[in-house]
């Protein structure tokens, strides 16, 4: 474990990797399903907090391993038992978020006994990949040292935020802290103690790997709950425009994804990957969420608790944390800014503004589920919705491409 080629052209993920992030469709769908279960009962706000202590929870984890991954993955028997061993966390992880999600919305913290033991060991495994890198990597022990050491005092601190017993508001700063102590740690650490050799390129790719598989909880969760949908009433016009919806929002948000040239910037400009990485976080969390969004959408139409309004906004607030993610990934990337792009980003969110103008219009003058009292207004919300990934993909053919494509000629020519 000497560290892997930081150069090199071409490399791509691993079988083992790409085995690794199968667990990952697990973690963001029960996350997805659990806060879409919270919304149709009435408790927006608890479910949020729960939701995004979820999200981060999984990404972090699986950022942690693929940064270590790209710089020290030997694929030996070692590192694929500990690789392994890290699946399992995601496993008993995901077991944990039920309950996290009952607690806050009873009013206690999000973090429980069960969900911190499943990412300290996906957490675990990694601070012993870090010492053995320390040891066979002589070059970078002082930062592979320090990465162990930060880590495991991390992993003290969420173990006694679960065991503490602490008061509700104390506990979520505590959580809040560590949270940003573990993002902060590796900017740190490689700024002053120097890079370990991790592969720009291959990040590039792992992060779009990960979108792609989150792309996919959405189409799994909206055929899920389409299914469930015809199932017990039969096919209806929403059922069919729902699957329609999904489908539309996941192939718009890829194709509008990868039109952020990711790999060509970093391998170039490797420097700019930390910020890069970050503006994913909240990405893969938003991406997720506009499956829950979809699920809502679906109970809806036999639900007589929820009504055109909160369907609107449980799908057009995910959509536009999409749009707007990606938006500030590509700025964050290119380093570049453009007045074509900002009319482009308000064009994408005009459709959402309208499908949240058309729910709230239609209020709750009457009782009944929405898919037997209000079903053109719940068919002409989803299809708004619909229509902003749609803008933001022509747009950004017919426009934005042009300027992403002299951007990435300057970068590369160095003027």
């Amino acid at each position: 474990m000497t560290g892997r080629d930081p150069r090199e052209r071409g490399r791509s993920s691993s079988p083992l990797e790409l085995l690794y992030d199968l667990t990952y469709v697990i973690a963001f769908g029960t996350a997805a399903h659990q806060l879409a279960n919270q919304i149709s009962e009435g408790r927006v706000t608890p479910a949020i907090g729960a939701y995004v202590f979820a999200i981060f929870a999984v990404s972090w984890a699986w950022l942690n391993f693929t940064w270590f991954a790209s710089a020290y993955d030997n694929d030996d028997a070692v590192f694929r038992g500990a690789t392994i061993v890290q699946m399992i966390g995601v496993i008993v992880l995901t077991f944990g978020l039920p309950l996290s999600f009952s607690n806050v919305a009873a009013g206690d913290s999000p973090n429980n006994l069960l969900l911190v033991v499943g990412y300290i060991v996906m957490r675990v495994p990694l601070v012993g990949l870090w010492l053995r890198a320390a040891r066979e990597d002589p070059d970078r022990r002082r930062i592979a040292l320090s990465y162990a050491v930060v880590i495991a005092i991390l992993q003290i601190g969420w173990l006694v935020t679960a065991v503490a017993g602490a008061p509700v508001w104390p506990t979520i700063a505590a959580l809040v802290v560590l949270a940003v102590a573990e993002m902060a740690a590796p900017v740190v650490l490689e700024r002053r103690l120097g890079h370990v050799p991790w592969n720009a390129g291959h990040i590039a790719e792992r992060f779009s790997l990960l979108t792609i598989i989150t792309l996919g909880e959405v189409v799994a969760a909206t055929t899920a709950a389409v299914a469930a949908l015809t199932q017990a009433h039969g096919w209806s016009i929403a059922a069919v425009v729902i699957i329609s919806a999904g489908l539309i929002l996941a192939a718009g948000f890829w194709w509008t994804y990868f039109l952020i040239p990711s790999k060509t910037i970093l391998e170039k400009w490797p420097e700019r990957t930390f910020a890069w990485r970050y503006a994913h976080l909240p990405l893969f969390g938003a991406i997720a969420a506009v499956g829950a969004g979809l699920q809502v959408t679906a109970t809806a139409v036999n639900d007589d608790n929820l009504s055109v309004a909160e369907v609107a906004a449980a799908l057009a607030v995910p959509v536009a944390a999409v749009v707007l993610t990606i938006f500030v990934t590509w700025s964050v990337l290119m380093r570049s800014y453009d007045w074509s792009h900002v009319p482009l980003f308000v064009v994408s969110l005009v459709p959402l503004a309208a499908a949240v103008v058309v729910g709230m219009l239609v209020g709750d003058e009457s009782s009944g589920p929405v898919g037997s009292t209000h079903l053109t207004a719940l068919v002409a919300v989803i299809a708004l919705v619909g229509l902003s990934p749609i803008f933001e993909v022509v747009g950004h053919e017919l426009i934005g491409y042009r300027h992403t494509v002299r951007v990435v000629e300057r970068e590369i020519s160095g003027t």
